[in-house]
């Protein structure tokens, strides 16, 4: 009964969310255009609204043309201010705490957090929470699992006395949907207290063994989820355990979409669905039932979605089958945001993440990029654990990485393709590259989260990546070469 009136108030506590994210979408543009005009008309006084005057900016075209596009290096500098204790600097009301976060290159970053952040986090879950309880009716008679980051990162205060993380991954909620949430979890939230990869996926498991009433995991990488499995208890099966799941979600997109036939196998006839696009910035997108992919978040932050040659376009002037790179502005003060997300308009409101646009390898001139390299797995029909990395070496080459028995011959043809690319085949013409080699690796998705975690990503932050641009990935991953 408690885990049902839970369920229950986990709805209706979402249905305001969902309301109001129906009725943006009858009108997107007004929508978006009422976000930026409260968001500047909040921090008009704010240090860098002084700097370009949010104040006499009365119109989205004029907003765009004042504020240039940033990158978190160029706001490193005003977010250092607020580290140290300073107020209003990105924005008028204080900040509450910072978020670290570590993408899959490069150093920390700090994220400033308001209560209008949170605010704009918690419009985009409610929505789609409340969808879920409407088209999966299954879901309210039993408990769910949704994914904790272990606590791998000691208790950090800024110099200016602010504290550093979420004590729990569902602060993002409101303090009233915090409670409810509780009541309907599988895994108690004490489990993220282990620091311990391993020990935290036993326990997970140990907990939701107990669960016979399961009915969703929430996890964001699948390979997370196929490699808790390797916990069951012998013999056992999901099916049996849980035979009452009626959803899983997680990411479907990019890299990730590699592993989904796994998950089909380990839970035959359990529907996937996939995550919106959410960064520890801010919300790009959010899943709905109805939705061939997810739907921008427009009732979150003010969004643009930038063309190949630059323009700005607007959430209403989006078109289907093109790509773009998407820009936020934010409670938490970062104005015209570069995620450097790239996302495919797959039908009218309806948008795929597609990958990084600065995801680029190049050692020697050759500019590997993400979405090249995972176009090469996807037309070689590459399923599971599959990787590319740099070398170094004299010459330095890439390594392929994956579980396979013939990774030898899938490597040269690795190589093939990627000799299509001018950069990388004039690197290789001119000796500065050697070919590709083929590294088989055993639990490679187990391994490849403990590589990013010993990284110092959280597992939140850990998404499937076709290629990566560190050097130690052999070692991390502890592959072999033929004999």
């Amino acid at each position: 009964m408690q885990v049902l009136a839970g369920n229950v108030l986990w709805m209706l506590s979402s249905m305001s969310a969902s309301r109001r994210f129906r009725r943006a979408s009858r009108s997107a543009r007004r929508a978006q255009e009422q976000i930026l005009a409260s968001f500047l008309r909040n921090n008009a006084g704010s240090a860098y609204g002084l700097k370009y005057n949010y104040g006499s900016i009365a119109s989205v075209e004029e907003f765009q043309k004042r504020v240039p596009f940033v990158t978190y290096e160029e706001l490193e500098p005003w977010v250092r201010r607020i580290m140290a204790g300073e107020q209003g600097v990105l924005t008028s009301e204080p900040v509450l705490m910072l978020e670290k976060t570590s993408g899959s290159s490069g150093p920390a970053k700090y994220i400033p957090y308001t209560a209008s952040l949170r605010r704009e986090f918690q419009n985009a879950v409610g929505a789609w929470i409340y969808d879920l309880y409407r088209n999966h009716k299954g879901l309210f008679g039993g408990r769910q699992y949704w994914s904790i980051s272990p606590a791998i990162h000691e208790e950090e205060v800024t110099p200016g006395g602010l504290p550093v993380g979420f004590e729990e991954d569902a602060d993002y909620l409101s303090p009233f949907a915090q409670k409810v949430v509780r009541s309907v979890m599988a895994v108690p939230p004490s489990v993220a207290g282990t620091a311990d990869m391993e020990a935290c996926r036993k326990k997970t498991m140990n907990a939701l063994v107990q669960c016979r009433d399961l009915r969703v995991l929430s996890i964001w990488n699948p390979s997370f989820l196929t490699t808790l499995m390797r916990h069951l208890p012998a013999g056992r099966t999901p099916a049996e355990l849980w035979p009452k799941l009626s959803l899983i979600s997680c990411w479907t997109d990019g890299a990730a979409s590699r592993f989904l036939p796994e998950l089909e196998t380990l839970f035959p006839g359990v529907p996937v669905q996939g995550k919106g696009l959410l960064a520890t910035e801010g919300v790009v997108s959010v899943p709905l039932a109805a939705s061939p992919a997810p739907a921008p978040a427009i009732t979150s932050h003010f969004l643009e979605f930038i063309e190949d040659g630059g323009r700005a376009r607007l959430v209403d002037e989006l078109e289907v089958g093109k790509s773009y790179t998407v820009v936020q502005t934010t409670g938490g003060g970062f104005a015209r945001y570069c995620l450097d997300d790239q996302v495919e308009v797959v039908a009218p409101g309806a948008i795929r993440f597609v990958g990084r646009k600065g995801q680029v390898s190049d050692l020697c001139g050759e500019k590997l990029s993400e979405a090249f390299v995972g176009d090469t797995f996807q037309k070689m029909g590459l399923r599971g654990f599959v990787m590319l990395a740099p070398h170094w070496g004299n010459p330095p080459r890439y390594n392929l990485f994956l579980e396979a028995d013939h990774f030898e011959e899938i490597a040269a043809e690795v190589e093939d393709h990627l000799c299509q690319s001018f950069h990388y085949n004039y690197c290789r013409d001119l000796g500065q590259l050697g070919p590709v080699r083929g590294i088989r690796v055993t639990d490679g998705d187990r391994r490849y989260l403990a590589g990013c975690e010993a990284l110092g990503q959280k597992g939140g932050d850990i998404k499937p990546a076709h290629l990566r641009q560190e050097l130690d990935w052999f070692e991390r991953l502890g592959g072999s070469y033929a004999a």
